[in-house]
């Protein structure tokens, strides 16, 4: 074929008709595939962009199936959450309906006694302040004048020595430790000293002479190992009355005599000091005893500090009420069944479970939802046992818990919502996303049809024209030759 010998017209139309065929297999292909580039060959850049972006697409795509089952997770979390809210109501309900039904009579009993043992008293010993006496030594000479009184009292005996002229200490002794008095005077160590007989009197010491003998001490009461050196309060509060004070130290509570004085007097208790010498406190009221303050630890463990609740003892249990607490442990059952059975996907955020949602390829976006367990042991609810129901009391004490069981549930749901609606947000975000990125990829790699469909009339159009030329330069050529002939 080298051999032949073409015009240069015929060339030139040749050439024309090739590049046109070219151009005409690009525009078929552009209009076959529907893209205008098909491989890394056709625009490099645009190909491997529009891959990059295809592929994020698709990993975006895959991540929307895990974050409609997270959403699915959470919405079953959510209606487990009403469900036991519907389940914990109708535990109060019924609740409520055992506080309206008349309580059994209830026979109450507390009994707090104390781990100290309390010493006896010892007597009250009055010991003078005025030195270097003895028997010998005159009232005279101690400023003391005829007339003058020494008195010596217990509370209810008291002898009175009048100074007489000559006197000494001891015609006052004798004097003062005759009649029916229950003290002792004697010396001890150079001062008068006055001795009760027993371990409940207090020794009282006036008239004016008694300070030149005994000086400026005046009174003394029976002394106490335990209670002596103890400083501060203790009160003893039943129910919501105020608390009453026995207060200790110098003036107030320093023996065992004056705390049992304070003891007895309590209301709304008996309180006493036991055979066991330690302090008994008995109620037969539905009351709690509240046993406080910095003394108390002197008298009682540290189980006893605090409120103390009396035993309730029902003699007849009431039927109805023992019905409504069996119902009231059977809901505590379904609740736990319910709880279990909240999950999906085997995740159960109400069983503790913690679920993951993830919103990106690459996991560096994320929400973590932390599960709780929605169980009634988890609530704070426990199956009523023996008689809790046949008390109002019982029952209070029961319904203190299910509104706090409550309270959790709402709150636990209001958590549950906001991050259901984070997710659903995060889910609309990512589809309008991979549309995005689709688009993005389409533009970069898709042939506009119409525009190929318009190029590929035109270059039909321009292939007939360049045959026609071609084979115009043809017969040229030939009317050439026709001159030879």
């Amino acid at each position: 074929m080298g051999d032949i010998v073409l015009s240069a017209g015929v060339r030139q139309n040749l050439l024309a008709l090739q590049n046109t065929a070219q151009l005409m297999s690009v525009a078929q292909n552009r209009l076959a595939t529907g893209k205008k580039v098909n491989s890394a060959l056709d625009n490099p850049f645009n190909f491997f962009t529009s891959q990059s972006l295809s592929n994020r697409a698709r990993d975006l795509n895959a991540l929307l199936d895990s974050i409609g089952q997270a959403q699915q997770t959470i919405a079953a979390a959510d209606h487990g959450i009403t469900a036991i809210s519907k389940l914990v109501e109708s535990a109060k309900a019924i609740a409520k309906q055992a506080q309206q039904t008349t309580a059994p009579a209830a026979t109450y009993a507390l009994a707090i006694t104390g781990n100290t043992a309390i010493a006896a008293d010892d007597p009250a010993v009055l010991t003078g302040s005025v030195g270097a006496l003895t028997g010998a030594t005159t009232l005279a000479s101690l400023g003391l004048a005829v007339g003058q009184e020494v008195t010596i009292s217990d509370g209810t005996n008291t002898v009175t020595h009048t100074v007489g002229a000559g006197d000494d200490i001891t015609a006052l002794m004798t004097s003062l430790n005759g009649g029916t008095n229950t003290w002792t005077v004697a010396l001890n160590g150079g001062a008068l000293e006055v001795t009760s007989d027993n371990a409940v009197d207090t020794l009282t010491v006036n008239g004016n002479g008694s300070a030149a003998v005994f000086g400026t001490t005046t009174t003394a009461s029976p002394s106490n190992t335990t209670i002596g050196a103890l400083t501060g309060t203790m009160t003893v509060q039943v129910g919501s009355d105020p608390a009453q004070t026995i207060t200790f130290g110098a003036g107030n509570v320093t023996n065992r005599a004056q705390l049992l004085t304070q003891l007895t007097a309590l209301t709304g208790v008996t309180a006493t000091i036991n055979g066991s010498n330690q302090i008994s406190i008995t109620s037969t009221t539905d009351d709690t005893v509240t046993i406080g303050g910095v003394a108390a630890g002197a008298f009682f463990a540290p189980a006893n500090i605090g409120p103390n609740a009396p035993t309730a003892t029902v003699a007849t249990p009431n039927t109805t009420r023992a019905t409504l607490q069996a119902q009231y442990n059977e809901l505590l059952t379904q609740i736990d069944s319910l709880a279990r059975d909240a999950s999906n996907n085997g995740v159960n955020l109400l069983f503790g479970d913690d679920l993951k949602v993830t919103f990106n390829e690459d996991g560096t976006s994320f929400l973590m939802v932390e599960g709780v367990t929605l169980t009634s042991l988890g609530l704070g609810l426990t199956a009523a046992t023996g008689d809790e129901f046949q008390t109002n009391a019982g029952v209070e004490t029961f319904l203190g818990t299910i509104d706090a069981a409550l309270a959790t549930l709402r709150a636990q749901a209001t958590n549950f919502g906001s991050k259901l609606g984070t997710v659903q947000t995060r889910q609309d975000f990512t589809k309008r996303l991979i549309q995005t990125l689709e688009t993005g990829a389409d533009n970069l790699v898709l042939a506009d049809t119409n525009e190929e469909g318009a190029n590929m009339l035109a270059l039909q159009t321009r292939q007939q024209l360049s045959t026609t030329a071609l084979s115009l330069s043809a017969q040229a050529d030939q009317a050439v030759l026709r001159l030879f002939g």
